[in-house]
């Protein structure tokens, strides 16, 4: 095949190789110009051709072959700014706040289209949120929150009309629930594993729930920022029920 003038690359897809071992097989096999020229031809016959060269038939499959291959490629990022900002907008009308970046996963497409997450929230008309642990939030109860993740929880037990308590005091009177629910308290352990008092706090409440027979539901922000959270929190209803 190679003598009688065939490129590497086609003598490759007709014998079902890669291209590299079709130029190994057919090392020190020299083409002569005529086959050379009719390789270049052949090249040449694959480069685009102006529109207006071409027949309307021809026009028309061209036009069928890019919808078909080009097309999604070329709209593969379908979103719009107009799409993006109404995303954030139609959170806030289904939660009553506005979202986290975590809780979206194409940060990297907000920040590539509006230069940061806050830039977007602002485009959409609203006030971003503060670093989370960084002052007090009151839920909508009047709860008054360390942080904007207690909000949430807090508020998810308003909405679904569970009474409880925020910062109650545990048995040794040294510490606080973030909220209490009859005998059931829960807790935001936000900054596990990455404060070595912070864990050692946790294994104490944990230890003091044991020995007083509390229930102890331990929310994280694996659970609270994806979809285990309405599992997590259903979890609640489940036990005050038993």
């Amino acid at each position: 095949m190679r003598k009688n003038g065939l490129t590497h690359r086609e003598i490759a897809k007709e014998v079902g190789v890669s291209s590299g071992t079709a130029c190994l097989w057919t090392k020190g096999i020299i083409l002569t110009e005529i086959q050379k020229k009719a390789i270049n031809d052949r090249i040449n016959k694959g480069c685009f051709i102006p529109s207006f060269m071409l027949t309307r038939k021809e026009r028309e499959e061209r036009r069928n072959r890019a919808l078909k291959y080009l097309v999604p490629y070329q709209f593969k990022n379908k979103y719009t700014k107009k799409m993006l900002i109404g995303k954030i907008v139609n959170f806030y009308k289904k939660n009553g706040r506005i979202p986290l970046k975590r809780e979206f996963n194409m940060y990297g497409e907000y920040k590539k289209r509006f230069g940061s997450w806050n830039n977007a929230i602002k485009l959409a008309g609203f006030e971003p949120n503060q670093v989370i642990f960084s002052k007090k939030f009151t839920a909508k109860d009047g709860h008054i929150c360390d942080s904007f993740a207690e909000k949430i929880i807090d508020d998810w037990l308003n909405k679904n009309k569970i009474s409880h308590e925020k910062n109650y005091p545990y048995p040794n009177g040294k510490m606080t629930a973030d909220f209490a629910v009859n005998n059931i308290r829960i807790e935001y352990f936000g900054l596990q594993g990455l404060n070595k008092n912070y864990d050692r706090i946790i294994k104490i409440k944990q230890k003091l729930c044991g020995e007083r027979n509390l229930k102890l539901i331990g929310i994280y922000p694996s659970d609270l920022f994806s979809k285990n959270f309405k599992n997590c929190l259903g979890e609640i209803i489940r036990k005050i029920n038993n």
